[in-house]
């Protein structure tokens, strides 16, 4: 057997993904010997979730983890690698936009990528049995070890470089968040006009299930500007006068919506609703 195989995990951060990610580790069988975070209210709750130590203070990492998860926003990956005392166990983060190179120069040996293509939040625990996994490492061997883990968590498991996991990131965030915000947009329309957000939810099921049908969400594409109704976009466009922004992000989809239809075969356009 290998003497790095991974059996005992440390994890740095305590937030949404963390939430999610330890306790299927826990449950798939590896040891969580500690979680740390500077919020040591939630990362000693997570750690009684998954039976482990925990800190807020990376100087007290435990030294003889053999893999250190990195499960913070972007932004704080870097202050985490310049601050933390790892042991000789393999790091990785967690992220789809911070390329691999992140490591280079940090003092750390063995280092790795482990990128779930899903979204997470701390009140609902997901189940990763068919969340994507992304994975990257510095060496074959610890490519093959890390793949072991991506493994026991999902039956959905592939290599990705950098360049090709920030593409996955991009799309996702046009996936999750844009079209979060976009809902968010429609509920404040509605709001506004005394309306109920309500009114919308058998319209969005029906979108995003469709939309999971097909390999090309544009061959499904409905609406005034698949259909070239310059004449109801420009209603739309005067109706939303006391939402400048607003209008700007309509017009600007709607122009998107319309080059991408005229690229279509005429008989995948569907030009209802």
């Amino acid at each position: 057997m290998d003497s790095r195989a991974v059996k005992r995990i440390a994890c740095i951060g305590s937030g949404n993904l963390a939430s999610s990610l330890l306790p299927a580790l826990h449950n798939a069988g590896y040891e969580i010997v500690q979680v740390c975070s500077r919020n040591s209210q939630t990362a000693q709750l997570l750690a009684q979730a998954v039976e482990a130590a925990y800190t807020d203070t990376l100087a007290k990492l435990d030294p003889d983890a053999d893999l250190y998860i990195i499960a913070v926003p972007d932004n704080a990956i870097e202050t985490v690698l310049s601050k933390a005392a790892f042991g000789s166990g393999m790091v990785v983060h967690t992220s789809g936009s911070t390329p691999m190179s992140v490591f280079e120069g940090r003092g750390v040996a063995r280092y790795g990528v482990l990128y779930p293509l899903q979204t997470f939040t701390r009140q609902r625990r997901v189940s990763f049995e068919q969340i994507p996994l992304y994975v990257e490492a510095g060496s074959e061997q610890d490519l093959a070890n890390l793949m072991l883990v991506a493994h026991k968590l999902s039956v959905n498991v592939h290599k990705a470089a950098s360049e090709e996991r920030m593409k996955l990131h991009i799309a996702a965030v046009f996936t999750c968040n844009f079209s979060n915000h976009l809902l968010a947009i429609a509920s404040r329309l509605l709001r506004d006009s005394g309306l109920s957000f309500n009114a919308l939810k058998p319209l969005i099921r029906e979108t995003f299930e469709r939309a999971m049908q097909v390999d090309e969400p544009d061959t499904v594409q409905t609406g005034p500007a698949a259909r070239g109704d310059d004449k109801i976009v420009s209603r739309h466009v005067e109706a939303l006068s006391d939402y400048p922004l607003i209008r700007q992000i309509y017009s600007l989809i709607s122009e998107s919506i319309g080059l991408n239809t005229i690229v279509r075969k005429p008989e995948n356009i569907n030009i209802e609703n």
